[in-house]
């Protein structure tokens, strides 16, 4: 079966959520919805407006095999032990706050337990999964061409999704720090590039993440929404690459109320950006370019530790991840740019200071 028609498949089975998609109106000012509410449409259009043919390939600039990238001490990114696993894909889990908690690992052909690998934790958006996220993200596709290793977590309560602190009993933050823990025992991880990405509640999860796990996150990579840095601490910097349609039903782009997941006070994109760059120690005035037809970044350089702050601003975009496959209810999905891509390119850019 095509890796397209699984991904359909999984996201036609969330229009069981449908009426679990309204719970808790706790304000806060961020956004938590993903592939979500809007997905449970998505079995009633698909077989007339979906290309089921193929999966999106991912855009790089190179495809060059994948080479260790030299650690602080000059030791190349050497581990001191032997870390082996099979190449392909697996199933783990652990205990975390009293909760089993379970994960895809993905291992890329390159690895071989003794060259460090960056790692990438792949986030699920409310009442999505992580094999959802896994299909939609293409991630572990390219992490078989640039070498790296992907973690994609489930959430946990029904829908799915990550509870933001403060506002559930359930610690995701602490469990994405034992779950790092645990791959990094378990495997030859470069520590210094281990990095977030998500798709809306994922997205936003990403920077609590980052700032309650300080050191721990070299970059962040968020679609479909964007949270704020008003919990990391003054002295942490983290570069963020954001990607944000102009016409998403979910989580406004000028800011509002979301409309999906727990429909909750969000911030405009170009906001959210601006503290970001503003946390970061950037320029005041970010740099605009037209990347493409409907597509152009705002972008905030000369950062501290070189933290730039880039968004990606999708005129009549939806609530889609750029480049992936198109799912109607979720609005329009760019071809123009690769989110896919763009992230792991900026991820490249940074480590830890």
């Amino acid at each position: 079966m095509g890796i397209t028609r699984r991904l359909l498949i999984a996201l036609s089975a969330l229009s069981l959520l449908a009426v679990a998609c309204r719970a808790d109106n706790t304000e806060t000012d961020v956004p938590d919805c993903g592939d979500d509410c809007t997905q449970t449409a998505v079995a009633t259009t698909r077989a007339s407006t979906t290309d089921l043919t193929a999966t999106p390939e991912i855009s790089i600039p190179t495809t060059a095999p994948f080479q260790p990238i030299a650690t602080a001490d000059g030791s190349g990114g050497a581990c001191t032990a032997t870390n082996p696993h099979a190449a392909g894909n697996s199933d783990g889990a652990l205990v975390a706050g009293g909760l089993e908690r379970t994960y895809l690992l993905h291992i890329p052909p390159a690895y071989d337990g003794r060259v460090a690998m960056p790692l990438v934790v792949n986030l699920h958006g409310f009442g999505s999964s992580a094999s959802d996220q896994t299909l939609y993200s293409r991630f572990n596709q390219l992490a078989d061409s640039q070498g790296f290793i992907v973690v994609a977590p489930n959430g946990s309560g029904y829908p799915e999704r990550w509870t933001f602190p403060g506002l559930g009993g359930v610690d995701d933050v602490a469990f994405i720090g034992e779950l790092i823990d645990e791959l990094a025992a378990a495997l030859c991880i470069d520590e210094s590039r281990v990095y977030a990405a998500g798709m809306s509640n994922g997205a936003a999860i990403s920077t609590f993440i980052a700032c309650g796990l300080p050191g721990r996150i070299a970059a962040i990579g968020a679609v479909g929404a964007t949270a704020g840095p008003r919990t990391c601490p003054d002295a942490l910097t983290v570069p963020v690459i954001t990607f944000r349609g102009t016409e998403d039903a979910c989580v406004p782009y000028e800011g509002g109320t979301s409309s999906c997941g727990m429909m909750l006070p969000v911030a405009s994109a170009e906001e959210v950006a601006r503290l970001w760059g503003e946390h970061n120690g950037c320029g005041a005035m970010p740099v605009t370019a037209d990347v493409s037809e409907h597509v152009r970044t705002t972008a905030y350089v000369d950062c501290v530790n070189d933290a730039e702050a880039i968004l990606y601003t999708i005129e009549g975009g939806g609530h889609t991840w750029p480049g992936s496959i198109n799912v109607p209810r979720l609005g329009l999905v760019t071809n123009e740019v690769d989110a896919t891509a763009l992230i792991w390119e900026f991820f490249e850019r940074h480590s830890t200071p």
